[in-house]
Order: structure tokens, then sequence, then C-alpha cells
């Protein structure tokens, strides 16, 4: 029998949300079930004649795994934190937030506290789809899902967002609020979910203690702008101490690929650091340079095309903006 699980996200992030579900699908030889609100195949989604609010908790009291997607379209809407509030409080559901187009410092209380996996990063969502399946004893092979998640990361990198969502986040004090939001929550509605299920917690669940012990845990997010002539927005990739400077390459290439061709670094685009003008020039030594060197938290590189292979020498030459 399937093993079911919720997604929780706003409307406009359907396609995102049909994305994720298609993946855990595939991957899992169809043995999850996603369930979504906005799902609009013929046996998914609400129902006309649904009471959305008792179909929704309905669903997420037969889950296993409630998967929370974060943009900057949801991040600051309290029904994200409602759907999140209810799994966190639930025996036997765990609780696994998602984001795209935002860093994970974005995120505020409580879903900040969580790992949350960055969908367009290579690295971060194979270990997203592969712990998910191991919480459902499924077998994760990354030599035979490697084609599905490049595929899904090409199809998630044609969504953008307006930059006026991205403007809109709120920043850090904001946690406070969305806390007496998700307080609020649990106060009013636990004692509904508990006659629906008959499944309250005797003690609540540490939202700390949730985190996926990871080996080697993320200690932050890089944002990389992308100006291209065809193309102006962000990618964010998840920096851990052991992630080299061509891992982080290898991911963005990936992320890309709407824009650009195979083995073409340094050759039709590059990596510039805006405060100083610098190329990040680098061949056969990438593996060997720890990420967190390079692409610190304070620095934003920026993708660039280039109009000629770039070549010893070539920085004193080039000025910016005339690349």
């Amino acid at each position: 029998m399937p093993h079911k699980f919720f997604l929780s996200h706003f409307s406009g992030d359907k396609v995102i949300a049909e994305i994720v579900a298609k993946l855990l699908h595939r991957l899992s030889l169809q043995q999850l079930l996603p369930w979504y609100s906005s799902d609009s195949s013929e046996n998914g989604g609400l129902k006309p004649g649904n009471i959305w609010f008792n179909e929704i908790l309905e669903r997420i009291s037969q889950s296993k795994a409630v998967i929370t997607i974060l943009t900057p379209n949801s991040i600051g809407r309290p029904w994200i934190y409602f759907e999140s509030g209810i799994a966190q409080a639930l025996d036997g559901c765990e609780l696994v937030p998602v984001s795209m187009g935002i860093k994970r410092d974005e995120i505020a209380a409580p879903l900040g506290l969580y790992q949350c996996y960055q969908l367009t990063d290579y690295n971060s969502l194979k270990e997203f789809i592969s712990k998910v399946l191991n919480k459902f004893d499924v077998v994760f092979d990354e030599e035979l899902a490697r084609h599905v998640l490049v595929t899904a990361i090409k199809e998630l990198s044609k969504i953008e967002f307006d930059q006026k969502d991205r403007q809109a986040i709120k920043p850090l004090g904001f946690n406070e609020a969305l806390t007496e939001i998700k307080n609020h929550i649990d106060k009013r509605f636990i004692d509904l979910l508990d006659q629906k299920t008959g499944n309250r917690k005797e003690n609540s669940k540490s939202l700390k203690n949730t985190t996926n012990d990871a080996e080697d845990p993320i200690i932050y997010t890089a944002e990389i702008k992308i100006n291209f002539p065809e193309f102006q927005g962000e990618r964010f990739v998840e920096i851990r101490s052991q992630t080299s400077v061509q891992d982080v390459l290898d991911g963005l290439y990936i992320s890309l690929t709407n824009y650009i061709q195979s083995y073409t670094y340094m050759q039709d685009w590059i990596l510039v650091n805006p405060k100083n003008n610098q190329r990040m020039v680098l061949r056969e030594i990438g593996k060997m340079i720890p990420a967190k060197y390079i692409f610190k938290p304070e620095i934003i590189w920026e993708a660039v095309k280039i109009t000629s292979e770039y070549k010893a020498g070539s920085s004193s030459k080039i000025v910016r903006g005339n690349i």
C-alpha cells in the first residue's frame, strides 16, 4: 500500500508542488502517494462538495510526512504555518520544509529551526529525496536517480519569482509575529485535531530534535546573481564544510542549463566578484578548494556571459559591464 504524505504550499506555487510530487512518486516507484490541495488530476486535490478545512485536517492526520514548500510567494502566509503546526503536533508525522527562491536565514521560526532543503541545488535536493525515501524504507540509488533529479531541477529553474516578491520577504524581526501565529493556532486547533485523530502527543515535539542529523550539516546558503542578457535572477546554493568550489559550479550549471551549454565555463560564461571585479578562474583544482573560503555569506557572486574565451591576463583588460 502506498505511503501517504501531504504537500503544504501556496496555490500560486502549484507548479512547484506538481514537480515535487511527481519526483517523489517516480523515485519511490509509486510507493509514495502525495496529496496537495491544488492537484487538478482526477483523483487529487479538493473535490466539489468537500469542506476544505475538514479535508485538509483529515489528509494531514493520515500522512506520515508533511513537506512544506517555502518560496517568496508563501513565506509570509500564516496558513503555511498552520498546516506545518498540525504536522509538528502529530505522532508519527515528520515535518520537512523545502525552499526555492529564498535563503535559509530568511525562513522565520518555527520552520527556520528545521533542516530545510533547496530545491534547485542538486546536492540539497538529492539529500532531501534520499532522506524522505529512507523514512519510508524506500531504497535511494543516486546513479539511477540522477537523470530524474537533474530533469526536475531544470523544470524548477524555469520558474522565476517577481523581484517584488523577493523584496517583500519579511526580515528576521518578523519571527516573533509568526511564532505568535503558530502558538495561537496550536491553542485553538490542536483540540479540534484531537477530536478528529485521537492522537495528540503528550509532550510537544522539539523542533530542534527533529532536524535531520547530517554528517556534514549545512553551514549557510550562498546567493549567486545571474546577469545574462536573456535572464536576470538568482540561485541559492547550500554550503557545507565539505562542499568544494567545483561542487558549487556543477550544481549551478545544472540549474542554468536552460541558458548555457555543457563545458562552457570560462568560454561562454564566468563568475565575477562584483566587489573587486575578480573572475573565478579554475581548471583542475576546483575539487581541492573548500567552497566556504570562496562563496562567503557576505559576497554575492555574479554569473555573466562573456564574448570570448577567458585567458590569462583577461581580468586586467576587462571592465565589468562590458564583458
